[in-house]
């Protein structure tokens, strides 16, 4: 594409982006940093349906610069950087309401992503959300179900440059969902290095591929599926040259996948395949993915599988469509959790009130304004009591775990850690993770959140804390000041032995708090 044509798609893009959210011509974008590519799309709101009006596709490997120690290499970051600064003029009028970045495999796994997401941000004015792999599965099967007849129980297969995601779901449901460690990109440098293609690289990757999906196997079958679908770049790419044959696109099957394999260890080369539309980027992939399939497909008994063109992208976008129309997701897990773990609302609603009143008093100079900060902050009152179905004792462990290790759809991996943190220190002795990076969150502020919810459930506990009675509040840049009515401490002189235990501890993260 010319400078002159991107310079026209930015001008079309940013003066489409003046409407307001209720408008039919609202307009949102996504993008997919992805292990072998990265993928922009642009897409307006039709009568509360999304009309995909451009597309961008920016062929990076970032995979390619992981090593064997989780290190990505300088190479790959300039590659990946290099993409961004080349997209930036598109999204010039964009903004954090309308535009949402995901990154999946590489910067999951890469142990440097800080220093991507840094040199990212000197060119890159938005936020990029490392996701898990489960929630980019979920994501992937969004964006599948919001463009395909409802009503039929479906097996997506997503096979990307590091990780192969798996979904089986209905409607816009999940039943069953995993992400697997493997990808066409690292497959290739482990099974089909220098691009030669042999039996029995093929063999070696097949098997691998089946270990994976394994212990997998027997809650997938278990669920049924009525269909399989494969999306993204590696099912196309399979899906249209095995149909190049007939003159029209239809389901492949097994058979056919086996015959495609045999026709490219016959070419001995990853530079010798010879295949009509084979793009040139897709030589030293493709092999690969067809092991990964053949791996997936035999062990799950899967003889047809179809495609559809929509994927990760189109289900960020639909997931954006639908908190404009209706509500944030993530409202929703934190409600189902809720739900889930009989939590005590009355109880919820009373540390609530408390913290909203500190928060207001606070938030201007702890710079809490963010929404992020504030929903971070609630949510964390709606689930801190969750492990006590566990263990009352040491319930506040107990909620730790459990929301470190769910599914929390709708969550980035940085805001599940972060609910995680806060919720696990909420009472006794503040934790610190010794390996834990903030990328889009700043440590201080979340350590004055950590304050105004550890406060809230202190002074809300066993009821000590009444409707009546009148706190008044005053904050400085790191100082929360709490003024009780006269003689409600000399009454509540446990209360007042707890404050200053308190006191000592949230002066290990930095904050001051006065009480009398």
């Amino acid at each position: 594409m010319t400078l002159a044509n991107d310079k026209q798609i930015a001008s079309d893009i940013n003066a489409k982006n003046t409407n307001s959210a209720s408008s039919d011509n609202y307009h949102i974008g996504a993008l997919d940093i992805g292990s072998n590519s990265f993928h922009f799309v642009f897409a307006r709101v039709v009568n509360d349906n999304l009309q995909i009006l451009h597309s961008e596709k920016y062929r990076v490997r970032l995979a390619q610069g992981l090593d064997h120690d989780g290190i990505l290499d300088q190479a790959a970051i300039e590659r990946g950087v290099k993409a961004l600064s080349d997209l930036a003029p598109l999204t010039e009028k964009l903004s954090p309401e309308n535009f949402r970045v995901v990154a999946t495999f590489t910067l999951r796994q890469a142990r440097n992503a800080q220093a991507f997401l840094d040199a990212a941000a000197q060119v890159f004015p938005f936020d990029i959300e490392v996701i898990s792999g489960h929630e980019e599965a979920r994501l992937i099967y969004q964006g599948v179900a919001h463009y395909l007849p409802p009503a039929t129980q479906r097996l997506i297969i997503d096979i990307g440059g590091g990780s192969t995601e798996c979904v089986i779901g209905k409607d816009l449901q999940t039943s069953q969902l995993t992400s697997l460690n493997i990808g066409c990109v690292s497959f290739s440098r482990f099974y089909f290095a220098n691009g030669e293609i042999t039996e029995q690289a093929f063999a070696r990757a097949i098997l691998h591929a089946k270990q994976e999906i394994e212990s997998h196997v027997s809650r997938f079958k278990n669920a049924g599926w009525q269909e399989v679908i494969g999306t993204s770049g590696t099912l196309k790419t399979i899906f249209q040259q095995l149909n190049l044959s007939r003159g029209n696109n239809q389901a492949f099957n097994l058979a056919e996948l086996h015959s495609f394999k045999d026709q490219l260890i016959a070419f001995g080369h990853a530079d010798n395949i010879q295949l009509p539309s084979l793009k040139e980027s897709r030589r030293h992939i493709i092999a690969p993915g067809v092991a990964i399939l053949i791996g997936i497909a035999e062990l799950l008994a899967i003889d047809s599988i179809d495609y559809c063109d929509y994927s990760l992208r189109e289900g960020v976008l639909s997931e954006q469509l639908e908190a404009i129309q209706f509500d944030d997701i993530r409202d929703r897990t934190i409600n189902s959790l809720s739900t889930r773990f009989n939590i005590d609302q009355q109880q919820v609603e009373k540390v609530q009130q408390l913290a909203t009143r500190i928060y207001q008093a606070t938030s201007r100079l702890w710079q809490l304004d963010k929404k992020t900060y504030q929903q971070l902050l609630n949510w964390a009152i709606w689930v801190h009591e969750i492990g006590y179905d566990i263990n009352p004792s040491a319930y506040h462990k107990h909620s730790r775990y459990i929301l470190l290790n769910a599914d929390l759809p709708g969550f980035n991996l940085e805001q599940q850690q972060a609910l995680a943190w806060l919720v696990g220190n909420q009472r006794k002795k503040i934790q610190f993770e010794d390996n834990q990076l903030w990328y889009l969150l700043d440590e201080l502020r979340l350590a004055k959140l950590l304050a105004i919810l550890r406060l809230s459930i202190l002074l809300s506990q066993q009821r000590q804390l009444t409707e009546h009675a009148d706190i008044q509040m005053s904050a400085q840049k790191d100082t929360l000041n709490l003024h009780f009515p006269a003689n409600w401490l000399n009454e509540k002189p446990l209360v007042e032995v707890d404050l200053a235990q308190e006191r000592k501890q949230l002066s290990l993260v930095g904050i001051t708090v006065n009480f009398h």
